[in-house]
């Protein structure tokens, strides 16, 4: 168990350092973790509705921290980009797009409070 978990770290230093491949960075850990985390706030929403605003804050609060995580793992990523320079540049526009998602999701968390 102690190698996974070094392994993990290790896998986590490289995605934040921009080693790991854009397309893996973006695709797998920026769009389906974020939309993870999605899924989890919807599914909260939808069985508890507003009463369970303390928990969807929770759930944000956790997304806020991975999302810091994955927009610094993207940026890094696309800057040592080799490939076509459209890529890199799509990518950073999808994390500015998300950083407006996360805010709205903020916004909206707050309106049920």
């Amino acid at each position: 168990m102690k190698a996974f978990g070094s392994s993990l770290a290790r896998k986590a230093r490289d995605a934040w350092c921009g080693r790991l491949p854009l397309w893996l960075t973006y695709w797998v850990l920026g769009v389906f973790g974020n939309m993870s985390f999605v899924a989890v706030l919807a599914f909260v929403y939808l069985a508890g509705g507003a009463g369970m605003a303390g928990v969807l804050w929770v759930v944000y609060a956790l997304s806020l921290l991975w999302f810091v995580f994955i927009f610094g793992a993207i940026w890094r990523a696309a800057a040592v980009y080799a490939g076509r320079r459209l890529w890199p540049v799509l990518a950073r526009l999808g994390v500015l797009v998300g950083v407006l998602r996360m805010a709205a999701e903020g916004l909206w968390l707050s309106t049920l409070s």
